[in-house]
């Protein structure tokens, strides 16, 4: 009979928690157009965002085209019977240096009460490479769809506002605009955001507010399909990416933010369309915010923010298990002394001090050959493959891979340590280790806390049915096998949370979860080889496994038609050359090689309007002479230890965008567009600014005036970059034979003007 410490029955055990795991980044199947009006239907919503969207081109904020969008979005929502609002101005947010045009869209669902306010929120504007159905043209289809859903549904007793914020993609601009000067915001009291960082994956709740233990218990309650993490909110705040929802949470506002990230190849690129997007992530991006909008639409949203916040995890996308803050180093005491006193306990009698020196050395050499491995494995998996740096369209050569080397790993680590180390000072080192990680995240990262708690807490009661068990040869087996159990859960669901940030480039690291479970596995293991002679037969099969595994992963295409390489055709001039260059223009250096090299493409360095300048595949061409900024008056003035420095630019007629590049050096404390305050560069946000800038999106008018407030030099130069439309004949002899598998990314086809402005003539 198979016993539980049998490797092929752990081998069981985690296939079918990896399968558990795997549902938590899976999708729900999307709705039908049938279903009940009180049931959200991605089918439904995809057919708004297909009307929305129908010619398939960007609409930045301020284009024609979104003009077009946003009366679309007005359409639908008077199609429900709602009367609109539309907030437009001219605006600035100071964080970001930008400023455009803002057309936000407004509807009220009034409430029994009225009172206080549920704020609903998506942006509808896109960037400038593709129509956004993904980013956030979804979370803008789901919404119409709530919103029709909720038009003839009974009244909350809050009122329910519908903004479709215009602007995002240009630093939030909407949504500062909303939250600075709408009325309406006053009585708001919870926010619910869509987004969207990819074309496809579950809709997972990756950002809320401080003080949310009330907000995740409510979030616990309501959503049929919870795919949320606080390891995730905590990376999250740590790394330089912001959606409107971060303008809400500096007001102080508690909410929920919601996205899908899987697919990212797709983000901000030509082809993120309708076509492109996973009718699932639809389905559960308008899930979750129905879910939350019945949560806190009858709900005292003056009792929602808590003193603490929370620890949370989804379990299999069924359930989100959470604990508050404060609980997380008593907790993690008491059940890692349990768990050391209930193997200390069991094997009184066999256990030796000296058994541990051994041990001492399994648990280093363990780490450091998973790590080493892994990091030896970035090469093949990664660096040597022309792949995108967050995600590969066929991961699962790359994942079994890794799998693999842990196989390896653990097979040479019971064949070096067999005869050395014991299954009893095994597990008191592998469960110490967890003791100390569980006491460790507790005291300086209590919401992850549940990294090491959870398997602790499964020891335990895996320990209570052991206490009722007859006498046994293995008398801890239940509490092994549910410890090593839990510890396969956390270990997978971390190793696919990495990998929306990491690719197999960083291989080392993204092995670092799986770690966990190699600890609490390797008792068992030494026990069942206890009187067993290994040789080192299966060691040379698994490295030829691995050798094969990379080979197969190497030999597949790093981008797809689906999951292109981001690659962009862009004409660059500087003012006062007689030539200027073709670009192939690719932010994570993924230019086809092949094609830059069969049209002449050539590395470069170009001064493309940066401090640093950078080699760019380009080739010359002659001039365009485009029209750039012409600068009408300028003056500058000495304020104490300042210098105000005024500039009025004359701009070329329908320039979508404008940009002033200024370098760190001249120590630009704020800059105002025509009066009003466009940058801050005291205020903290969590970008990093290689240069400081301005930029203008569709201004819309000839002439704008600047200052600028420095605390360096006198004088400086400043770059200024004008965008136009990149000419039909510069573009024909390349997108005949254009890659299939690359597609323009992030900012488009364009032609820009570089040009240097000195800054700095002193009024008297």
């Amino acid at each position: 009979m198979l016993k539980l410490r049998h490797p092929i029955a752990l081998l069981i055990i985690s296939i079918l928690i990896l399968f558990g795991v795997l549902r938590s980044y899976s999708t729900p199947e999307p709705r039908g157009a049938d279903a009940p009006d009180v049931v959200f239907s991605a089918h439904r919503a995809d057919a708004i965002l297909r009307n929305l969207l129908r010619e398939g081109i960007p609409h930045v904020s301020g284009s024609p085209y979104n003009v077009v969008v946003r009366n679309r979005v007005i359409a639908q929502l008077e199609s429900f019977g709602y009367e609109t609002e539309i907030q437009s101005r001219f605006h600035c947010n100071a964080f970001y240096g930008t400023c455009s045009p803002v057309d936000n869209v407004i509807a009220i669902k009034p409430g029994s009460k009225g009172k206080n306010a549920v704020l609903l929120t998506s942006h509808y504007d896109s960037g400038w490479a593709g129509p956004g159905a993904a980013d956030s043209g979804a979370g803008t289809a789901a919404i119409l769809e709530i919103a029709r859903m909720a038009a003839d549904f009974p009244p909350f007793e809050n009122d329910i506002v519908f903004l479709f914020s215009d602007s995002e993609e240009n630093g939030l601009i909407g949504a500062d605009a909303f939250a600075s000067f709408h009325p309406l915001f006053a009585r708001v009291k919870a926010v619910i955001n869509l987004e969207a960082r990819g074309v496809s994956g579950p809709s997972a709740m990756f950002e809320t507010d401080e003080g949310n233990r009330r907000i995740i218990r409510l979030l616990s309650q309501h959503l049929e399909r919870p795919m949320a993490n606080s390891l995730t909110y905590e990376i999250y705040k740590r790394i330089p990416n912001d959606t409107d929802y971060t303008v809400y949470k500096r007001k102080g506002l508690p909410g929920v933010n919601f996205a899908f990230a899987q697919g990212v190849a797709g983000y901000h690129s030509v082809v993120d369309d309708p076509d492109h997007l996973d009718l699932g992530s639809l389905q559960h991006h308008g899930d979750n915010a129905w879910g939350m909008l019945n949560a806190l639409g009858d709900r005292d949203l003056d009792r929602i923010s808590s003193k603490e916040n929370a620890g949370y995890i989804d379990i299999f996308g069924m359930r989100l298990v959470h604990y508050p803050e404060s609980i997380a180093l008593g907790l993690a005491l008491v059940l890692g002394v349990w768990v050391l006193l209930a193997i200390g306990l069991a094997f009184r009698k066999d256990f030796r001090i000296w058994q541990l020196r051994w041990g001492l050395l399994v648990v280093p050499w363990l780490i450091a050959a998973i790590v080493l491995g892994g990091l030896l494995l970035s090469f093949p998996l990664g660096y040597w493959a022309d792949i995108h740096p967050i995600e590969h369209p066929w991961p699962w050569t790359g994942r079994l891979t890794l799998f693999l080397l842990l196989a390896l790993v653990l097979y040479t680590t019971l064949k070096l340590f067999q005869s050395r180390v014991s299954p009893c000072a095994m597990m008191i080192l592998s469960w110490g280790l967890i003791f100390v990680l569980a006491m460790v995240l507790a005291s300086k990262l209590p919401t992850a806390s549940h990294l090491a708690v959870i398997p602790l807490m499964w020891f335990v009661l895996g320990s209570l049915v052991d206490i009722f068990r007859k006498k046994s040869r293995a008398p801890l087996l239940v509490s092994a096998v549910l410890g090593f159990s839990a510890t396969v859960f956390i270990s997978l669901y971390h190793f696919f949370m990495l990998e929306v940030v990491l690719n197999f480039d960083k291989s080392y690291l993204k092995v670092l979860p799986l770690i966990l479970m190699c600890l609490t596995i390797l008792p068992m293991l030494l026990a069942f080889v206890k009187d067993r002679e290994l040789t080192w037969q299966p060691a040379r099969w698994l490295l030829v496994a691995i050798l094969v595994a990379s080979f197969v992963h190497l030999s597949l295409p790093g981008f797809t038609a689906e999951r292109p390489r981001g690659m962009t055709l862009m004409y660059n001039e500087e003012e006062g050359s007689a030539t200027g260059h073709l670009v192939l223009e690719s932010f994570f250096g993924m230019v086809d090689r092949k094609f830059a090299r069969g049209h002449d493409f050539k590395a470069l360095a170009l001064d493309t309007g940066w401090p640093e300048h950078k080699e760019w595949p380009a080739r010359e061409v002659s001039a365009l002479n485009l029209p750039g900024i012409t600068v009408t008056e300028q003056n500058t003035q000495k304020e104490e230890d300042l210098w105000r420095h005024r500039m009025v630019l004359q701009i070329p007629e329908r320039t979508p965008f404008l940009q002033l590049v200024m370098a760190h050096e001249n120590k630009l404390q704020k800059a105002w567009v025509d009066g009003q305050l466009a940058l801050d560069t005291k205020l903290e946000s969590k970008q990093n600014r290689p240069a400081d800038f301005l930029r203008l999106v569709y201004p819309g008018k000839s002439q704008v005036e600047i200052e600028l407030l420095t605390a360096g030099r006198e004088s400086f130069e400043i770059s200024a970059i004008t965008w136009h439309d990149l000419p039909a004949v510069l573009k024909a002899p390349f997108l005949g034979n254009w890659p299939d598998d690359a597609q323009p990314l992030f900012y488009g086809p364009r032609a820009q003007k570089i040009q240097k402005i000195m800054v700095g003539q002193v009024t008297p």
